[in-house]
């Protein structure tokens, strides 16, 4: 009973810390401002239109930068949600892999029969700031964590119930992830647990499932190895080798040099010093954990009973973790949240204990104290709220239920909502400093978006190019055709300040249409002396 009701009220704070949000009253629609969000929605509509997972630019369509696995996990939200509503996919996905993560983890438990360990493991989960931040996210990392989690929890049952079976399902569930993060390669030692089953007098029997197991994680893990291939003509072969080369040409992602930099980042969040922007601020407080959760974590280490399996879990969670603070972006607590979600695995032991020792009259004050922990780390006090802000008072409950009860605006999101309704059944070219990625994910098929100029997120490229030049070839090309040829501003200010930028034609000239919305501006490349009113569009 004491489970359920934990249960309850993790779920009950989940519904109003991530499922009751309303995003159009966020500036989160607008999928940035890193490429991560936009990437991953214009390949799940390119999956939902064409069966194959790209991002587009003008005309061309290219690979992404990112594996398709999260892409694909959106495609049955793009088919529920009405198409003006579509951009919700990404929110709408992570929401619903962090509810199934909530119900996976008691549902873990209440298989074991410890129905009140899986009621506070589910509250400790329920309130991790990491958690319940990036599910409401339009990134992967909460999808790719429920794998994860899942190949823990079904390689410790296999060990302990001696069932192959469910150490391959473990296998598979960690190479199904690396289609959604490639970064969980790094929890491949888990793939050991095969090793320490008992070999039950046949060795070749135990060898043979010990050669199989990494073919069955490598088979999970195929598509994306084989999408590789065809992209790029090699399965090792990632989007960032095209879009970002010079990091892997120049061997920059992951060196020793870069543990020093991340470790004295994780530390400024656990001491509660102002630390870096991060995702983490864009859909919450910026904060991943906090120091209640990490004790608990250190007093949970003296009631682990080791065995072999925990010696094989510890090496797959040490393994990402060293990986992870050696990579260039180790500094985003992100990346660690897989890491975080295992932990509270070793947290629930002392809460567990107090809970079975309340009444004991000699462990009432360890009791008492382990209590005070379990409800700070729930509350998340104290803690540390916004980018470089001065107090560490904030209790990370009570601001995850307040998110976004300001409103705001996702300026790009309305922008192009507007821009669609004008041009509604035309078909044509529109510029702008707008993500084309974005763009061309949400306009209809019969337009096409571009950059102006070189002025774009895909400028990294060493093999693609896309500068003022092409710029204006796709412009001469559509008047060519007859097209027509808009530019779109997210604001009426962009457009004295970025005007000059815009490709010319000979005998054309850009004019400004009336827009309905204020701060949206849109322009049209029409003949000079062309007596067509400047505030109608075609």
């Amino acid at each position: 009973m004491e489970g359920l009701l934990l249960l309850l009220c993790a779920l009950t704070f989940y519904y109003f810390a991530v499922l009751r949000i309303d995003y159009p009253k966020t500036t989160l629609l607008d999928l940035g401002p890193h490429p991560d969000a936009t990437e991953y929605f214009a390949q799940a509509k390119a999956l939902q239109r064409d069966s194959w997972p790209s991002i587009q630019i003008g005309y061309e369509k290219l690979p992404s930068r990112y594996p398709f696995g999260y892409p694909a996990l959106m495609l049955p939200w793009l088919k529920i949600l009405p198409e003006a509503d579509a951009v919700l996919a990404p929110f709408r996905t992570s929401q619903t892999m962090g509810l199934s993560l909530l119900l996976a983890v008691f549902g873990f438990y209440a298989y074991l029969a410890m129905p009140l360990t899986g009621g506070v493991a589910v509250l400790l989960l329920a309130t991790l700031p990491g958690f319940f931040t990036f599910c409401r996210s339009s990134l992967s990392e909460v999808s790719a964590s429920l794998l994860i989690i899942l190949a823990f929890m079904f390689a410790y049952l296999g060990i302990k119930e001696e069932r192959r079976w469910k150490i391959y399902l473990s296998a598979v569930f960690l190479g199904l992830s690396l289609n959604i993060r490639i970064q969980s390669l790094f929890f491949a030692p888990l793939l050991l647990a095969m090793a320490l089953f008992p070999m039950g007098g046949m060795s070749w029997r135990w060898f043979l499932h010990c050669a199989a197991i990494p073919v069955v994680f490598v088979l999970a893990a195929s598509p994306m190895l084989i999408l590789n291939t065809i992209q790029f003509h090699s399965p090792l072969t990632t989007g960032y080798d095209l879009w970002v080369p010079y990091f892997s040409r120049n061997h920059l992602l992951f060196r020793l040099g870069w543990i020093p930099t991340n470790a004295a980042s994780l530390w400024r969040e656990l001491i509660l010093q102002p630390h870096g922007y991060y995702a983490a601020n864009i859909f919450g407080t910026g904060t991943s954990f906090v120091p209640a959760f990490v004790v608990l974590v250190c007093i949970g280490l003296f009631f682990i009973s080791f065995n072999y399996f925990v010696g094989c879990a510890f090496l797959a969670g040490f393994s990402s973790f060293a990986v992870t603070l050696s990579y260039l972006f180790g500094r985003d607590g992100r990346f660690y949240l897989p890491l975080l979600m295992l932990l509270i695995a070793i947290a629930v032991l002392p809460v567990t204990w107090a809970a079975q020792n309340t009444f004991a009259g000699k462990r009432l004050i360890s009791a008492a104290t382990v209590f005070i922990l379990f409800a700070a780390a729930c509350l998340g006090y104290p803690s540390r709220s916004g980018y470089k802000t001065d107090g560490i008072n904030r209790l990370q409950a009570w601001d995850a239920l307040h998110f976004a009860t300001s409103p705001r605006r996702s300026i790009a999101f309305l922008a192009e909502r507007n821009f669609a309704r004008q041009i509604s059944r035309q078909t044509g070219i529109v510029l702008s400093d707008i993500d084309p990625v974005y763009l061309n994910a949400l306009l209809p098929r019969s337009f096409i978006a571009a950059p102006i100029d070189g002025k774009h997120n895909y400028k990294w490229s060493y093999t693609w190019r896309y500068d003022r030049p092409q710029a204006s070839a796709l412009v001469e090309n559509g008047l060519r055709q007859s097209l027509p040829v808009y530019a779109l501003f997210a604001s009426q200010d962009d457009v004295a300040e970025n005007q000059s930028r815009l490709p010319t034609a000979p005998g054309y000239e850009w004019r400004t249409l009336s827009s309905s919305q204020r701060n949206a501006a849109i322009l049209k490349l029409t003949p000079i002396g062309s007596d067509q009113a400047a505030g109608a569009l075609e």
